[in-house]
């Protein structure tokens, strides 16, 4: 595990977009200790009642012996994980609605670089789906990752396979049909891979704050198509119904693969988000 005087002096040369997620990461850091999971290494984590299927050699005699049945010795996981990150790179999320906004897309990478560096210096494994990037490990692999990332465009498990009962982090608008998501999720799924999905909005996406005649246009269609919207305020209603219809199909979608589903809005400190995510991901098991 790096240390958090190591990773300052390695994020020296660091560019732009990685060097804000370091700082990001680093800031985070400080107020963090190890994760703890169950598994197969020697710090103790808790006490359980022995349940069928478990081995009789995990029985703990000293504490079944004070009480009425049989207790089993649980200790911290200590074997790397694989976790799989994805950010969406579609023309949609370049969009940002004012100035001192970031767009979708640099907060999205910003989130994924810090997530990934929390990971490393936490001694998993860290990929990117959709590439050939072989799972790294090690704070410094930070580099690689960023190097990787402008390869990663599609939605989809092209290059390096996800390994079995590993984890995938999913962040995009997922302004596409679900149907779409849906299919993808349920290959992985199937392999025990467990997952977030991480939606990633600018307010304005959320409350649509226009009057007047606007013209919409969909940046990723081809040709590019436009609608002209006489008064925006008269729709703002129905758009905003549709909106949380659209959020909620996304946490039904990954509720039915026993997965997560965050959301944040690119007005949210990415600190707050990752704060978030590094909790939801840290969960005994």
């Amino acid at each position: 595990m790096t240390t958090l005087s190591q990773a300052g002096k390695l994020a020296g040369n660091l560019p732009g977009l990685l060097l804000e997620a370091e700082k990001v990461a680093h800031s985070f850091m400080k107020g963090i200790h190890g994760r703890r999971r169950v598994g197969t290494g020697e710090a103790f984590w808790q006490f359980r009642p022995w349940q069928q299927g478990d081995s009789r050699r995990d029985i703990d005699w000293r504490q079944t012996a004070k009480r009425d049945q049989a207790f089993v010795r649980q200790t911290e996981w200590e074997a790397a994980q694989t976790i799989w990150l994805y950010r969406d790179a579609s023309a949609s999320m370049d969009f940002k609605s004012a100035p001192e906004l970031m767009s979708k897309k640099d907060y999205a990478e910003i989130l994924l670089l810090a997530v990934g560096i929390v990971l490393l210096n936490g001694g998993e494994q860290v990929s990117l789906l959709g590439t050939d990037l072989a799972p790294q490990t090690g704070y410094p692999s930070i580099q690689r990752l960023y190097e990787v990332l402008p390869a990663q465009i599609y939605l989809a498990e092209s290059g390096r396979p996800v390994a079995a009962k590993s984890h995938v982090m999913l962040v995009s608008d997922f302004y596409f049909p679900v149907e779409q998501l849906v299919s993808f999720c349920e290959k992985l799924a199937a392999r025990h891979v467990t997952g977030t999905l991480v939606q990633v909005f600018d307010p304005a996406e959320q409350t649509l704050p226009y009057s007047g005649r606007i013209r919409f246009q969909d940046i990723e269609g081809s040709p590019v198509e436009s609608l002209d919207i006489a008064q925006a305020e008269a729709i703002r209603a129905e758009y905003e119904q549709k909106f949380i219809t659209h959020q909620e199909n996304l946490a039904e979608t990954a509720k039915g693969f026993g997965w997560k589903f965050e959301k944040f809005s690119t007005e949210i400190k990415p600190e707050a988000a990752l704060s978030h995510l590094y909790n939801e991901m840290s969960v005994k098991k």
